[in-house]
């Protein structure tokens, strides 16, 4: 991509764009619960409290990534999970990776050790895009969903900042 891509923290004029986003790229092939929002409000409800940093080029919103604690627990204060998601017409444009650059290095200034996700096995081209960012497979969870009557397997990967 030519054009500088831009990462920011969310702001409130972007929820229109983040939620045609999300209504755009889920599918059983990537999740195993299928998420639609009515509306902005209903978004903005879902997404609450929630770390969302967005990727931005000539003003248009073309990707998120959505970082969170696994838990509550105090002993999860040093890890990251993360959703993220780029719009259909800008994926493999880099937007992907400079998300993920961005998550790495605020990671690693916040003291955060360890950024994880999980991915399900039908999702080839996430698990490779993953791997070429430095994600190394920590488990593999065998027939963990049941999805349009077949069995999926679900992977988790992490990236160590430390």
């Amino acid at each position: 991509m030519d054009k500088e891509i831009v990462i920011r923290p969310l702001e409130e004029k972007d929820f229109p764009a983040l939620l045609e986003i999300e209504n755009s790229i889920w599918t059983n092939e990537n999740s195993p619960v299928l998420h639609y929002y009515h509306s902005v409000d209903e978004y903005k409800e879902r997404v609450d409290g929630r770390n969302i940093f967005v990727a931005v080029v000539d003003a248009s919103v073309l990707g998120f990534i959505d970082i969170h604690h696994p838990t509550p627990l105090r002993s999860h204060t040093k890890q990251w999970m993360f959703s993220i998601g780029v719009h259909p017409a800008s994926q493999s444009l880099g937007i992907g990776h400079q998300l993920l650059a961005y998550v790495k290095k605020t990671a690693s200034k916040k003291g955060i050790h360890k950024i994880s996700l999980r991915v399900l096995g039908s999702n080839t081209k996430a698990i490779q895009f993953y791997r070429k960012n430095g994600f190394i497979q920590e488990a593999l969870f065998k027939d963990e969903f049941f999805i349009n009557g077949m069995f999926c397997d679900d992977y988790q990967f992490a990236y160590f900042t430390s």
